[in-house]
């Protein structure tokens, strides 16, 4: 059905896309952005001992989990977080990512501080996270707000020149009181007074790397007080009178300098004047009771005297990295090294054997580190390429989007059907019988004969690591199944060995056929050829692709047939940069098996309908001229309307599935396969995997025997969606292609997605037709 493209909700997304779009062009052209990457005199002056490195590596020892909760030896410890209502994604998702590389063995709290009281709706998807303890903290006014006895008219003339020198946060007092409240105040916070050490959390940043040891433990053994994973040079014009007011302090008060100081990391000249080099403080470790002494409270108290907050923009990453290397002994201050970790655009990745030890799934060879130059100015020729490619990008999305064609995908019409007294099986929780408890791998000691299955090429390798460790941390640490990684040339040694170090279970590596994965012989070429031009010309994604062909007969008809598949009847598809939210307590392989399912999905979507024009119509023969060949109890009505006289488009999502093996290798589905082979529609057309798997499993199945995992979150960038490649490139954070866990199974998963975030019931769903069929 065409709807009209300009409804009023339309004109509101079209609006928002225009303004994001814009923003994203404004901040790329913003010359004072160069200063971000800017890695000049980056400061590997601070010294890390060769004892230093023997002693963290004596803590980072790869230990089985059980031992991780044997742990006695604590710190008096906490982490800490800055954040808005607003922010709400981006806490949980970094919350996630601490809880899993490091907190869900020690469990040690968490304090949430904000400006304005946290929302009911805030503290319940924070509270599901961890099983730690967690406290919501309102700041005092005093320890936020501008004081009164600063001059506006001077701190305003201050924030103008700098917007005129287009300064990022130039303008914004709010940066301005987070940047004072972190350098001299969050420590007084009556939430923190009970702790000695804190680990500060930013939203939206990662852990790349398993922490296998305590580092509160390790700063209270080994009398450290500071300690950093990034340090970067800070932007001259924030901070112009700051070291003037150092070295004046310094004068006043010189019993305050520790004399094994680190003024060599902070300064090239003996402390005349300041490199500009800083510990970038969103990620800090480090002792209260450092911030708490006279020399640092007496340290804050004259910098705040000078304005220099507000009249300026002093960040607390240099005052904090400023008093580390004065106060304190440079030995105090330490380099963790081994953990992973990214916000924004800088991450660091440990290397060697730490890397490995870690289990990381950040690429080594992509850490911050210095540079021998500084980055030229904005309008370079590399600049203005930038520029050219951000307004490209941002007029094909604004385009794309506007196109009539996308109407289906925010179409309402069909997206609720009233809920009869018969529900879907998947709304019958799973039993608690099947979930593990106290570290029990699996209930009463079964297994299924199964494997996660995952095609891949050698280019695929950091995409790969990223799946996996998602995988692993929410579900097979826990259930220690196999994987199968399969590619039509062979694995590199580097990629099986990065992979083979993120996991203790049995990895296997093969190689496809060639009969397998390349185009047929009877295949005619230059029809084919001819279809892919056409398909180019009306601009279907991968229309003049081969190898994406050759994916999708592969995925069809043979993956199944590996000889390194034969041992398995049940198989787990993963790809490359997928997500998964929710912790799964439980095994989906014994839930297929026990209830005899043979196929399990999380999202559901129409197909392109120029992509198989006449798949259907080869459906229609297979069955005609094979009767009786379908079951009575199918799940023809998930795929037609009209009782199997026109195809929907309705299909399961392949990039995720759960499936019975013997399904495909049965005769019903390798006759259905071989028919539909022998038309050459994978080639004169482009018939994908996913619709073929759902035809196959709607007609060869049960209906009942086709399952919902709704307790899977997962997030799949959809590589077929030129728009959502837009979308991702703009940080446009919506992600319509993501089943996030509603209601309980959201709780019992501690799921980081956003509940209201969810694909299910969206315009280009197809989970009410599947819900239909058990109505």
């Amino acid at each position: 059905m065409y709807l009209p493209m300009m409804t009023p909700r339309r004109y509101i997304t079209v609006v928002l896309v225009l303004v994001i779009s814009i923003h994203y062009i404004l901040s790329i052209a913003f010359e004072d952005y160069k200063r971000i990457s800017s890695l000049s005199n980056w400061g590997s002056k601070l010294h890390v001992s060769e004892e230093t490195t023997q002693e963290i590596d004596s803590y980072a020892v790869a230990l089985p989990d059980m031992l991780y909760h044997n742990a006695t030896e604590r710190a008096n410890a906490t982490f800490v977080l800055l954040a808005r209502n607003s922010d709400i994604n981006g806490v949980v998702s970094s919350m996630q990512s601490i809880e899993d590389r490091f907190n869900k063995h020690y469990n040690y709290p968490w304090v949430l501080l904000n400006d304005e009281p946290f929302t009911d709706s805030f503290k319940e998807r924070v509270s599901i996270i961890s099983r730690a303890p967690i406290s919501f903290g309102l700041i005092p006014k005093e320890h936020w707000v501008q004081p009164d006895w600063i001059d506006e008219d001077r701190a305003r003339l201050g924030r103008q020149k700098m917007m005129a020198q287009r300064i990022i946060y130039a303008g914004s007092v709010p940066y301005r009181n987070m940047c004072r409240f972190n350098s001299g105040f969050f420590f007084h916070h009556e939430l923190l007074q009970p702790y000695r050490y804190y680990w500060r959390v930013e939203p939206d940043v990662k852990f790349f790397c398993d922490i296998n040891y305590d580092p509160f433990v390790y700063m209270r053994e080994h009398d450290k007080v500071y300690s950093f994973t990034i340090s970067l040079t800070e932007w001259a014009p924030t901070i112009p009178t700051l070291w003037s007011t150092v070295k004046e302090f310094i004068a006043t008060h010189p019993d305050y300098i520790d004399p094994h100081n680190a003024m060599d990391y902070l300064s090239n000249d003996g402390g005349n004047s300041y490199n500009l080099c800083h510990f970038w403080s969103n990620f800090e470790i480090a002792d209260m009771d450092f911030w708490r002494s006279d020399a640092y409270q007496a340290f804050f108290d004259f910098l705040e005297s000078k304005g220099g907050f507000y009249y300026e923009r002093w960040g607390d990453a240099p005052v904090h990295s400023i008093a580390a290397a004065l106060f304190a002994r440079r030995d105090q201050i330490h380099f963790f090294r081994d953990i992973g970790y990214r916000h924004e655009s800088f991450q660091h990745c440990p290397q060697g054997d730490q890397w490995s030890v870690g289990r990381c799934s950040c690429d080594p060879a992509d850490s911050f580190g210095p540079i021998p130059l500084p980055l030229p100015t904005m309008m370079t020729p590399w600049r203005y390429v930038v520029l050219v490619l951000g307004v490209i990008i941002s007029l094909h999305y604004i385009l794309s989007f506007a196109h009539p064609g996308y109407g289906q995908a925010t179409s309402l019409s069909n997206i609720k059907t009233p809920w009869s007294s018969s529900k879907p099986p998947y709304q019958t929780p799973v039993s608690d019988d099947y979930y593990v408890h106290d570290n029990v791998t699996s209930p009463q000691g079964r297994r299924a004969s199964a494997a996660i299955v995952m095609l891949a090429r050698n280019s695929d390798l950091n995409g790969i690591i990223v799946s996996m460790k998602q995988m692993e941390d929410r579900f097979n640490k826990k259930f220690r199944y196999p994987y199968v990684f399969l590619n039509e040339q062979e694995f590199s040694e580097q990629f099986k060995s990065r992979v083979s170090e993120l996991t203790d279970v049995d990895v296997k590596f093969g190689l496809i056929p060639q009969d397998h994965w390349y185009q047929p012989e009877t295949i005619d070429e230059a029809k084919a050829s001819d279809a892919r031009a056409d398909m180019m010309k009306n601009n279907v994604i991968y229309g003049g692709s081969v190898p994406y062909r050759n994916m999708c007969r592969f995925n069809s008809g043979f993956f199944y047939r590996h000889e390194l598949l034969k041992p398995y009847k049940y198989y787990w598809r993963v790809e490359p940069d997928v997500k998964f939210f929710c912790d799964l307590d439980y095994d989906p392989f014994l839930i297929m098996q026990d209830q005899h399912k043979v196929y399990g999905f999380t999202v559901s979507l129409y197909e392109y309908e120029r992509t198989i024009p006449t798949l259907w119509a080869a459906v229609r023969e297979f069955l005609e001229a094979n009767p009786g060949i379908t079951p009575e109890d199918n799940a023809m009505d998930f795929l037609s309307d009209d009782g199997g006289l026109t195809y929907n488009r309705c299909h399961f999502w392949s990039n995720f599935e759960i499936g019975d093996l013997d399904l495909w290798r049965g005769e019903a589905y390798s006759k259905f396969f071989d028919f539909l082979d022998s038309k050459g529609g994978f080639y004169y057309e482009r018939w994908g995997d996913a619709p073929v798997h759902s035809i196959g499993a709607a007609l060869f199945a049960r209906k009942d025997q086709i399952h919902f995992f709704n307790d899977i979150g997962k997030y799949i960038p959809d590589r077929r969606d030129p728009v959502l490649t837009a979308l991702l490139r703009l940080g446009y954070r919506h992600e319509p292609f993501q089943h996030c866990p509603q209601g309980d199974a959201h709780k019992r998963g501690k799921c980081w997605c956003d509940s209201t975030q969810n694909f299910d019931y969206e315009g280009y769903s197809c989970l009410n037709r599947y819900d239909r069929l058990f109505s």
